[in-house]
């Protein structure tokens, strides 16, 4: 309500003379300002998460957040020459309004230690207004050398010099690709913009320098941050605030099931967060909400047969969101034992890191053959580890039946032996039911075994799966009035 211009400007009562009323003269001075609470509370960058009582939220403009108590923001505003007295005429002083003002105006949904990919301040999410306290550390790019950093991956994974269990492979290139893509998702695509990545499994020998690889190079290009996604990927827990503080999503060694089923849920989980543009993001106790981040993911894991049985069954609609890196034993380049030479190797690989960045971003070109639409770059399968993995799997199990059947009809016959809908020697053809049928007959020299994988697995699909594993051994023929499928011997050698 606008008062009396003598109550604005503050005057004094003049003595009257004899027989007349005083008088009241106005003073000089100019009328206050209309107070702005919006613009004080933006100087400051004051905001308060709703719900939050009392406490409010500060920012430093160097992207450093702090929760503040009322009574010390009040302090704040005193020392900004802010009122804390009401005016004459006027219910709350300058301090209580612009905390009312922050309260109403500058509220936030959320306030968030960290969203992957998502450098610190105040984003909209699905029409919500949410805090970031704090960003990936990215490496600025600079030209120059990288040999350490060069040495270390190549003496882990290029077998072309003298390793025969490597089958003399170099998958440099595509560890290249794959750290250029993300590189590229992470410092040029930008929230909401970031593409997806296969996850990346490195296998080897016990210390032969897998999770060198993970903590220095990966971890130290993506943001500086890691973190373990096991118990969320596994179903040990629905709350997976931990994995969004992170842009590396890293696992060593992981203690999972070696269960099918489990293993087929690891799988399905790990899919969901290889692919998803967005993902499910729930602390406790609070409300779960939708968010676009950035993820990358790595697993490190001994290349022993039992140990690498946690990990998910390589089926065809998991092929192409994992690479199988196989990890030389060979020493490192460098000595990395004593507290000092590890402090030293740290140190020098974090030195080079930008270099390599320069690198990836700037010189090194994905080659035409290697390109993936989806992922920037194809996924990589090391021919002993996906052998190892296929073995495992439920389709590999079919296929070993079916080479180690005998059948007495009326002598003992291997299935391609068998009359069928080919007359092509070495093969059967039939449909799945009829295949079936011959593996759990009695004069089948394995039906126990096919009894037990026919009880929890089609065997329809597992051929479909053998289509794409075996293509080799295992073919399609549809006729006018079945489906059937076609089975070669194995080659022999």
């Amino acid at each position: 309500m606008d008062q009396p211009e003598q109550v604005k400007r503050r005057g004094k009562a003049v003595k009257p003379a004899k027989g007349k009323a005083a008088e009241f003269k106005p003073g000089g001075a100019a009328g206050p300002k209309v107070f702005d609470p919006d613009g004080i509370a933006s100087d400051l960058n004051l905001w308060w998460e709703n719900g939050d009582g009392t406490s409010f939220i500060l920012g430093d403009g160097n992207g450093t957040w702090s929760r503040w108590p009322e009574k010390k923001v009040v302090n704040l505003l005193r020392s900004k020459y802010v009122r804390i007295k009401a005016r004459e005429g006027e219910t709350l002083g300058e301090a209580d309004q612009v905390l009312m003002h922050t309260m109403q105006q500058r509220r936030l949904d959320f306030a968030l230690a960290a969203i992957s990919g998502y450098p610190s301040g105040i984003h909209e999410l699905n029409g919500l207004r949410v805090l970031v306290r704090t960003s990936p550390r990215i490496v600025e790019p600079k030209e120059g050398t990288w040999e350490n950093i060069r040495s270390l991956i190549h003496s882990k994974l290029d077998f072309s010099w003298n390793d025969d269990e490597g089958h003399g492979l170099d998958q440099t290139p595509y560890f290249h690709g794959w750290m250029k893509t993300a590189l590229e998702g992470l410092y040029l695509g930008g929230p909401g913009n970031f593409r997806p990545g296969q996850c990346c499994i490195f296998a080897g020998p016990k210390d032969s320098g897998k999770s060198r690889i993970q903590h220095q190079i990966i971890t130290g290009l993506l943001g500086g941050r890691s973190a373990d996604p096991g118990p969320y990927l596994f179903g040990r827990t629905d709350f997976n605030g931990e994995m969004f503080s992170a842009e590396h999503l890293m696992m060593e060694d992981p203690a999972s099931s070696t269960k099918t089923a489990d293993r087929v849920y690891f799988g399905e989980m790990l899919k969901q967060l290889v692919v998803n543009d967005t993902q499910r993001l729930h602390e406790k106790r609070e409300t779960a909400m939708t968010v676009s981040p950035f993820f990358r993911t790595t697993i490190s894991i001994n290349d022993d047969p039992d140990k690498m049985r946690v990990l998910p069954l390589l089926t065809p609609d998991m092929k192409d969101k994992v690479h199988l890196f196989l990890v030389s034993p060979c020493p490192l380049p460098f000595p990395a034992n004593t507290l000092a030479e590890r402090a030293a190797f740290r140190a020098t690989i974090a030195e080079e890191l930008p270099a390599y960045a320069w690198f990836l971003l700037n010189e090194f070109v994905i080659p035409e053959e290697m390109r993936s639409g989806r992922f920037g770059v194809k996924e990589w399968h090391h021919p002993s580890l996906a052998l190892e993995l296929f073995d495992d799997t439920p389709a590999a199990e079919l296929l070993q039946i079916i080479d180690a059947a005998t059948f007495n009809f009326p002598d003992d016959e291997k299935l391609w032996d068998l009359k069928s809908d080919t007359s092509r020697k070495g093969i059967w053809e039939g449909t799945a039911l009829s295949l079936e049928r011959l593996i759990l007959d009695e004069k089948c020299s394995v039906n126990r075994e096919a009894k037990k994988l026919c009880m929890h697995n089609k065997v329809d699909r597992l051929l479909s799966r053998l289509k794409e594993d075996q293509p080799e051994r295992v073919a399609q023929h549809r006729t006018k009035l079945a489906r059937n499928w076609m089975i070669a011997r194995p080659s022999v050698g």
